[in-house]
C-alpha cells in the first residue's frame, strides 16, 4: 500500500475499533483527468483494488476532469469502472459547461450509463451505507462556469426535505465546494449563509466532505465536522474515512499515492 502520510482523528481521542459495521470509504477529489495524465488514476484503481478489501464505496468529489470534455469524462468513467467497490461521482466546477455539451444532465447520464443503474442520474442524490445516509450535493454553475460554488434555492429546498426525511439517521454530505472559508475569495461559496440556515434546522448531519481548495483542512463547526481533502492530481492524495456513528467519531487517514 502507498504511504500513509497523515492521520487525523475527529471529535474524540483515537481508539479505532475498526468494526465491520462502521461505514468506510475513500474520498478522491480534483483528479483533473486529461487524455495525457490518466495513468495516475489507473494506478490508484489498481492500488485500491489490491489494498482496500472492506470498503463500502469510493467517492470522487468533483473536478474529475480538467475541462468539460465528454471524451475525457468517458475515459475517467472507463477507468473507475474497474474498481471492485462501487464508485460514486459528484460534479465540480471543471466538470460542467453547457455550451461544451456537458450540462449536468448529460454528465450524470454518462455516469449512470457507464457505471450502472445503481448510480443516480441526478446531480443531487441520496444513497445509504450501513447505518448512515449519504447525500450528494451539486452547487456547480454550468452556464457560466466559475470557481465560486452556488447552491441554488431549489437544491437547498431538496436538501432540507432529505434531512427531514432521514431525521432519525446520521447523515454525511458529500460535495465539491466546502462550507468552511478559504483565503482565496475566488473559490469561496456564494450565499453560504442560505446553506447554513438549512443545516441549523437539523441535527443529524455529522460531517461534510469536500475538495476544491487543493489543500487539507479539517475542523468542527456547530457540531458538524468539515473534511476538505487535497487534490489527487499531481500530488495524488486521497483520504480513507471511517464513520463510527454510534459514538459520533470519524477517523481520517490521508494517503499519498505517489510514494512507494
Amino acid at each position: 500500500m502507498k504511504k500513509i502520510i497523515g492521520l487525523i482523528l475527529i471529535l474524540v481521542s483515537f481508539t479505532c475499533p475498526c468494526l465491520a459495521k462502521n461505514p468506510k470509504f475513500i474520498q478522491v477529489t480534483d483528479v483533473h483527468l486529461t487524455q495525457n495524465n490518466a495513468d495516475y488514476l489507473k494506478q490508484f484503481v489498481d492500488n485500491a483494488n489490491q489494498n482496500f478489501k472492506n470498503l463500502d464505496f469510493i467517492v470522487f468529489t468533483g473536478d474529475n476532469i480538467d475541462k468539460a470534455n465528454p471524451e475525457d469524462l468517458k475515459l475517467f468513467l472507463k477507468i473507475i469502472k474497474n474498481l471492485k467497490v462501487k464508485p460514486y461521482v459528484l460534479v465540480g466546477n471543471h466538470d460542467l459547461f453547457k455550451s461544451h455539451n456537458l450540462s449536468k444532465e448529460k454528465y450524470m447520464h454518462l455516469v449512470r450509463k457507464e457505471l450502472g443503474f445503481y448510480h443516480s442520474n441526478k446531480p443531487n442524490y441520496v444513497f445509504k451505507k450501513k447505518d448512515i445516509v449519504v447525500i450528494a450535493m451539486n452547487g456547480v454553475k454550468e452556464v457560466i462556469p466559475g470557481s465560486n460554488g452556488y447552491y441554488r434555492e431549489d437544491e437547498l429546498f431538496w436538501l432540507d426535505k432529505m434531512l427531514t426525511r432521514y431525521s432519525n439517521k446520521k447523515v454525511v454530505i458529500l460535495q465539491h465546494f466546502p462550507l468552511i472559508d478559504t483565503k482565496a475569495k475566488n473559490h469561496s461559496l456564494y450565499r453560504k449563509e442560505d446553506y447554513e440556515d438549512v443545516l441549523k434546522r437539523h441535527s443529524n448531519v455529522i460531517s461534510i466532505v469536500s475538495g476544491h481548495y487543493h489543500e487539507n483542512i479539517e475542523q468542527k463547526d456547530g457540531g458538524i465536522y468539515h473534511i476538505v481533502t487535497n487534490r489527487f492530481s499531481n500530488n495524488t492524495y486521497y483520504k480513507l474515512i471511517e464513520i463510527d456513528s454510534d459514538n459520533d467519531m470519524i477517523y481520517t487517514f490521508l494517503i499519498d499515492n505517489s510514494e512507494e
